[in-house]
């Protein structure tokens, strides 16, 4: 039997699958190396991923794909409380762009992008990430992302360039106020996953010219500041893969279209392409 991990910062999607046939999935939290050390990820996997796993059947391999895995440091680190909770399982952990670049890609070269919580993107060959423009995370950059929709939204909340129809439906439905926001964003853990936690309400309003042009404007970033980097990336093949892609297709293909590009897919979860990648025993 094999694990394959899709992590980012919000949440993990695990699958157990062997070549007999079984197949489990399940979620636990994010494990992201710059939000969490050692001991706390440990911590975590072994109260949210242990209970979940039959241990009658022996685990070969661990293929770990994780937000914040980019440098070696960084990867040995999630890899320390993998190998601390399953000894006898060989642990190999990699960078979450190589995952979407996989999925979307297979063994076909393109320029994957993700727009989930957080946002990457990268130059694939087909085997290997030839190019990566640095996201720099929410507080520099991870424009396009959930994280950055929701800051570029409470911005306009505090500072009361909302539209009053707009500010009224969201008082009615959410308590936080300005101070409450603030403390969520700079004083308490995991701040993208607060700011991205007002997605649902920015999806609920799409069809409002102002909240769809603030949804453009952080995929206009994304292409602004990371996507239109890369060499005759208008004759690349780019996809992205993500919640937030996913559920912003729409307003994604619209943008792209700006900028003289199509996107030739959007996938919502890698797992399946990923399965299928390492059961035909790839690297």
């Amino acid at each position: 039997m094999i694990a394959i991990a899709d992590s980012g910062t919000t949440k993990t999607t695990w699958q157990f699958v062997d070549k007999d046939g079984f197949n489990k999935r399940f979620n636990t939290i994010g494990f992201n190396p710059y939000y969490q050390d050692t001991e706390s990820i440990y911590s975590n996997i072994m109260t949210g991923l242990i209970p979940n796993v039959d241990m009658s059947r022996p685990l070969e391999y661990i293929y770990f794909y994780g937000a914040g895995c980019e440098q070696e440091d960084k990867r040995e680190e999630v890899a320390v409380a993998l190998r601390k909770a399953f000894p006898k399982t060989n642990v190999w952990v990699n960078h979450d762009l190589l995952a979407a670049a996989r999925a979307l890609f297979g063994d076909n070269p393109g320029l994957a992008c993700i727009s989930g919580t957080g946002s990457n993107t990268c130059l694939y060959d087909g085997k290997d990430i030839t190019k990566n423009v640095h996201s720099l995370g929410l507080f520099m950059g991870d424009e396009g992302s959930g994280g950055y929709k929701g800051k570029l939204f409470v911005t306009s909340y505090i500072r009361e360039d909302l539209p009053a129809h707009l500010r009224a439906d969201f008082e009615a439905t959410n308590t936080d106020r300005t101070a409450d926001i603030l403390d969520s964003v700079y004083i308490k853990p995991f701040p993208s996953r607060y700011l991205a936690s007002f997605m649902p309400f920015i999806v609920k309003h799409l069809g409002d010219p102002y909240m769809r042009n603030l949804v453009k404007n952080s995929y206009r970033d994304l292409f602004n500041n990371c996507i239109s980097k890369y060499p005759s990336y208008k004759e690349k093949d780019i996809a992205f893969i993500g919640s937030i892609a996913h559920y912003c297709k729409e307003v994604l293909d619209e943008v792209a279209a700006e900028y003289g590009v199509k996107v030739s897919k959007v996938i919502r979860n890698p797992m399946d392409s990923l399965s299928e990648y390492h059961l035909h025993l790839k690297n």
